[in-house]
């Protein structure tokens, strides 16, 4: 649960509280109002995860959230001490990641740029027979359009150095086309984050489906007994009969309850969103395939210190290793290259089109 420990440190933080964070747990001194609106003492105390003597996240998401505006908020920053990245052995970094299956490039130019990168943050509830509640993270550099690859190892590297940035303005329409993108990368992250308790609670079902099965066709054994003894009278055999078809819909009944109580629910809702400006080192290619060939831009993150992966420019995944299309040069996961082909029907780069 480092990810709702780093959360609840930040934001205690930010509401004038001196704390202290490490792995899962973090301390606190509180002022009297941040205190009293926890409804805790001056000196707070939490660990999550699993174990004897964690704390309950689901309570304490929702003590944490009564310190947050009503409403997600979209918040600009920027490095308090702007650097700019270091010249880097630009042809060496392409060799070793910049992986292409179906085309070539050339190296065009290497150069130290600033980046607009966008942290979008998801809470997620997973509900079973057992609650789970976290905090997930998507990181998109708009510039580039790639993908950080560990989002939030990058904040924890500035986190120190971060100000809010006075002439911060929304983009609007930027925003509006890159959420859809997070979304996507969240929804089978968090299924994968999920995985244990889906076994969890699949094993609890079979454990106990196979009791209640075994209980009810001990009754039912029973009541065809009965049956049996009173062949002779027509009327008690009916009876028993119906008894059994009771049963049988009973057990129905209970299975379909256990599967109900078991199922897993997974509710996704968005929170704020960090734009941050980054230095980056941008390095410009030429890529290649057969006779289409157009110029693209990566970047090279040095907090990283690894080249940022292009998403796909149709599913908007991490396209690595990369595909390029015949006709226009786009750049592809691997699925979505052999649904393009033999012709691709995302239109020029640059056009915003998408297949259908």
């Amino acid at each position: 649960m480092a990810g709702i420990t780093d959360w609840a440190r930040d934001l205690l933080v930010s509401q004038g509280a001196l704390v202290e964070a490490e792995e899962d747990a973090l301390r606190a001194l509180l002022t009297p109002e941040l205190a009293g609106a926890l409804e805790a003492s001056d000196w707070l105390s939490l660990r999550f995860g699993a174990g004897a003597g964690t704390d309950d996240e689901g309570e304490w998401l929702e003590r944490l959230g009564r310190l947050l505006p009503p409403d997600a908020r979209v918040i600009g920053a920027r490095l308090r001490r702007p650097t700019i990245t270091p010249p880097i052995d630009s042809g060496a970094v392409l060799d070793r990641e910049l992986v292409i299956q179906n085309g070539i490039y050339r190296l065009l130019d290497s150069y130290p740029e600033t980046a607009r990168y966008y942290f979008f943050g998801f809470q997620y509830t997973i509900e079973s027979d057992e609650t789970s509640l976290g905090l997930w993270k998507a990181g998109l550099n708009a510039s580039a359009r790639s993908l950080v690859q560990h989002p939030e190892s990058t904040l924890q590297a500035v986190r120190d150095d971060l100000e809010e940035d006075p002439v911060f303005e929304i983009g609007r329409e930027e925003l509006l086309r890159l959420f859809p993108l997070a979304l996507a990368m969240a929804r089978p992250a968090i299924l994968g984050l999920a995985a244990g308790m889906e076994y969890n609670a699949n094993r609890r079902l079979a454990r106990d489906a196979e009791r209640i099965d075994a209980y009810y066709s001990g009754l039912l054994r029973q009541i065809q007994k009965r049956i049996s003894r009173h062949e002779a009278n027509p009327e008690t055999a009916a009876k028993e009969r119906s008894r059994a078809t009771a049963t049988e819909l009973d057990r129905a009944a209970k299975l379909e309850d256990l599967k109900r109580k078991y199922s897993l629910k997974i509710r996704v809702d968005p929170g704020d969103v960090l734009v941050l400006s980054l230095p980056v080192r941008e390095i410009s290619v030429r890529l290649i395939r057969k006779k289409a060939e157009r110029v693209a831009k990566l970047h090279w993150n040095p907090v990283l210190r690894a080249l940022e992966s292009p998403w796909c420019e149709n599913c908007f995944t991490r396209a690595y290793p990369l595909f390029l299309c015949d006709d226009h040069v786009h750049c592809l996961c691997r699925s979505c290259w052999t649904d393009c082909q033999p012709k691709c029907k995302l239109g020029p780069v640059g056009s915003g089109g998408r297949r259908h």
